[in-house]
């Protein structure tokens, strides 16, 4: 497993690689930082395709040089890519790597227009991604896991509550949405996930909790005071698209960092 943190020199990829950094030091898992050049650059001519191609390569250099020094344990890869940012860092991913990313998208916003690029590469990756806001949570603490549904809610569940553990922090499962035909409210996505946490992690701090809210809102609302959010990947399906899905406003919103847990490891119910 890697952490695969794109930079571009701009304050939300600083703080994804802040977050990256920390997380590969703590998991001893190797860092890979990449830079994408974007394609449309080629057709601005070839010397300002040279330009660009060669400040990428100088900022992987000047990256990789400063997290020599300052991690001399850590170990620290780059790689240049070459293409549309969102489909060739996913491309690059493994299934089992965690794919890092910054978002400057903290307002509101309930536009179903993909125009972020958190959203963009959720949509298209098969890993886990890390979603990081310039939000400070140096002081927060708890994790937030939204749980959707039965087939997916040991994975979240599991995901989340190892970094739980690692963190030394307490868990919170939500499960959110309107009730049902007949007012009737479906409990066994949250029965399922918190039944696996309370078996797998015996001393884990946990409750879980069921909202009338629309997801994003109550997900949003108990992430906004947490140190991490973790959500599933939206529809499973291959022809799946984060377009008005509960993904896409939490990913235009993120007020914490948020991981969207990927579909490779996705848990089907017994």
């Amino acid at each position: 497993m890697r952490y695969i943190v794109g930079i571009d020199g701009s304050a939300p990829s600083d703080a994804a690689l802040v977050w990256a950094t920390t997380r590969a030091r703590r998991d001893a898992a190797p860092l890979v930082i990449a830079h994408v050049v974007d394609a449309e650059a080629g057709r601005m001519g070839p010397d300002f395709r040279a330009e660009a191609t060669d400040l990428g390569r100088r900022l992987l250099a000047a990256t990789k040089a400063r997290l020599s020094t300052e991690e001399p344990k850590l170990e620290v890869q780059s790689a240049l890519l070459d293409g549309s940012a969102p489909w060739e860092l996913t491309r690059f991913a493994s299934p089992d790597d965690v794919l890092v990313v910054g978002t400057h998208k903290t307002g509101f916003s309930s536009g179903r227009v993909l125009g972020s690029l958190s959203v963009q590469i959720a949509a298209a990756s098969s890993c886990t991604v890390a979603v990081i806001p310039g939000t400070d949570v140096r002081f927060r603490h708890g994790v937030v896991a939204g749980i959707d549904r039965e087939q997916t809610a040991r994975h979240i569940a599991e995901l989340a509550a190892r970094e739980a553990v690692t963190r030394g922090d307490e868990l919170t499962l939500l499960h959110a949405g309107p009730a049902g035909e007949g007012g009737v409210i479906d409990a066994r996505p949250l029965q399922t996930a918190l039944a696996h946490v309370r078996a797998s992690y015996p001393d884990l701090i946990v409750q879980a909790r069921r909202s009338t809210r629309a997801p994003s809102a109550a997900l949003l609302d108990a992430a906004h005071t947490k140190a991490l959010l973790v959500i599933g990947p939206g529809s499973t399906g291959v022809d799946r698209s984060p377009i008005g899905t509960v993904v896409h406003e939490v990913l235009l919103n993120a007020n914490a960092p948020v991981l969207v847990a990927g579909l490779p490891a996705l848990t089907p119910a017994s």
